[in-house]
């Protein structure tokens, strides 16, 4: 029997605007609240009910494809009822990396997600939609958004849903004509917010064109020859972790319960707290936090709001950290006052440090009595 549903999860990015927080891993591995982000995108569709789940991976492939293999195990997986397929092959687009794929695709519909954004889109009935538009070849999430199309480019949709036309980071004139003369419902912004559904007639197309990309390929060809090419437009939460701006956000979005039901690892206390370990008791701590385990922590610390610690880290005497993300093996000397901040992997902050509005890559020193105010801080260097 074919199954309903199965997923395809677009995992190849580089990150190199999230540099230099991707000097050494690659971007569907960067921690959201200590939990590499392709793992938000799992969650989010196994929690829809997707029990198939095809993971395409590309930079660092094979050190991404180890990790997820370590933390999604035979033994989770067939507890949970999923399965996760990672296949070995090179793919050099989005439509691209669903063709290498499409034998894996035994499914009538199927969706195609991304391991980069954060967001509680209504899964279930995005797949409801989908269905009930009369076998729609495609549906595009979508969401109407506060700020000027022209940043994002917008979407316009007759009355039945039905997408007539795209325009790619529109002036605010075109975007009005266009709705006066192609009686849209509305003239607000609507981007497209990357998460796809097809009915499986899709991939005859994909395997028979050599097109590469969905957005500027497929979906303007499904226009052009009258395919039913539907968007999916609701109030939910979504994000970009394009940046280290936006990447410091999704984690304090994922703190706030943004994007329930997802969220952080480990134990739940009052006031969204999250430990992966019991914290000692002198440790002081504010609301909407997590924190990792193996942690050493000194006297007089102080962990505020909006603030992710990850795990194996070692903090001095008198330290405070606020609104920060913190990743694994950083040592903190005594003295030290972070804010706003994003420390990588295996970091050292000397005594009496202060750090502001900082992005600090992997490896890097900061050696003691520094005070550094919004500065990115590549890979390995010191200060």
């Amino acid at each position: 029997m074919v199954e309903k549903w199965s997923a395809v999860i677009l995992a190849g990015g580089i990150g190199s605007r999230l540099n230099p927080l991707t000097a050494k891993i690659c971007k569907p591995m960067v921690p959201l609240c200590n939990r590499p982000m392709v793992d938000y995108a799992i969650d989010h569709l196994r929690y829809a009910g997707i029990k198939k789940i095809i993971i395409v991976v590309k930079h660092l492939g094979n050190e991404l494809r180890e990790q997820i293999n370590s933390t999604w195990t035979e033994e989770i997986c067939e507890k949970l009822g999923i399965e996760i397929l990672i296949p070995k092959v090179n793919s050099m687009g989005t439509a691209d990396a669903v063709r290498k794929v499409a034998d894996k695709i035994t499914s009538e519909n199927f969706v195609v997600s991304m391991a980069d954004i954060v967001t509680n889109l209504p899964m279930t009935k995005f797949m409801d939609y989908h269905q009930k538009n009369k076998k729609a070849q495609a549906t595009v999430s979508m969401k109407r958004i506060e700020e000027m199309a022209t940043k994002y480019g917008n979407t316009l949709l007759d009355n039945d849903g039905k997408i007539i036309r795209f325009l790619e980071k529109p002036s605010s004139q075109e975007i009005y004509l266009s709705a006066l003369t192609t009686r849209t419902v509305e003239i607000l912004p609507i981007i497209n917010t990357g998460i796809y559904c097809f009915n499986r007639d899709i991939l005859d197309l994909i395997k028979e064109t050599d097109f590469m990309d969905f957005g500027k390929e497929i979906f303007p060809y499904l226009l052009e020859h009258q395919y039913k090419l539907y968007g999916f437009v609701d109030d939910y939460y979504w994000l970009d972790v394009g940046n280290p701006t936006t990447y410091l956000w999704s984690n304090w979005d994922i703190l706030r319960l943004y994007g329930w039901p997802i969220t952080p690892p480990g134990e739940h206390e009052e006031k969204f707290r999250w430990f992966i370990e019991k914290p000692p008791s002198h440790l002081q701590y504010g609301e909407n936090i997590c924190v990792g385990k193996n942690n050493t922590f000194g006297n007089n610390n102080y962990i505020k709001s909006l603030t992710s610690i990850g795990s194996n880290c070692t903090f001095g005497d008198n330290v405070s950290i606020d609104k920060t993300v913190i990743w694994n093996k950083v040592q903190l000397g005594n003295n030290v006052k972070i804010e706003q901040s994003v420390i990588a992997n295996d970091c050292v902050i000397g005594d009496d440090c202060e750090i502001k509005s900082c992005i600090v890559g992997p490896n890097s020193t900061i050696h003691p009595k520094n005070s550094l105010n919004a500065k990115t801080l590549n890979a390995d260097s010191i200060f």
